[in-house]
């Protein structure tokens, strides 16, 4: 895979149609305190060697990763050596060609067992829904794999990008720092 562009440089990353932070690289050799989780915009399969893992698909790596789609900022799957990001919404699986994958310092997060929707204190916050509601970055196991998605708490369930479509999980891993 090439590297993604935010290796060198000033670059930005959104977090929310609301919300705009910027993040630096600083130049080789210069020191700069790590980010213990932050999103990095990739695109077209590019994704960084600490992109946090989620599953895997016929021995492929599935990394969790987001995107926006018609006014959400949905968590997916990024399946290693395809050219999208996947989300799920409206019953369907949509590809993104423009995505950010979660990266993390080692040990800063785990999968932790969940149901019922609930807003976990320390949850990875994935994005929001079309109407504002947050979204957590989850993951559930359906057809004999284990595939990132997002939690939507007012349905109460993981919505997984799979097959084509979005498939509704009721016990699903929550991601937390």
């Amino acid at each position: 895979m090439k590297p993604c562009p935010w290796t060198v440089g000033r670059s930005a990353l959104i977090l929310s149609e609301m919300s705009y932070a910027e993040y630096y690289t600083p130049p080789v050799g210069a020191w700069a305190a790590p980010q213990p989780v932050q999103w990095i915009h990739c695109s077209n399969g590019n994704y960084p060697h600490n992109a946090i893992e989620a599953g895997h698909d016929s021995g492929a790596r599935l990394l969790v990763a987001r995107a926006y789609f018609n006014g959400a900022l949905i968590p997916g799957k990024l399946h290693a050596g395809h050219t999208s990001c996947y989300v799920a919404w409206n019953g369907q699986e949509h590809p993104v060609p423009n995505y950010e994958v979660l990266v993390a310092q080692p040990g800063a997060l785990r999968w932790v067992p969940s149901t019922g929707g609930y807003l976990l204190a320390n949850a990875v916050l994935g994005g929001h829904s079309e109407n504002g509601e947050q979204l957590l970055v989850g993951r559930a196991y359906h057809a004999g794999t284990t595939v990132p998605g997002k939690v939507h708490p007012s349905h109460r369930v993981c919505y997984i990008p799979y097959g084509g479509q979005e498939i509704p999980v009721s016990h699903y891993d929550v991601l937390m720092r």
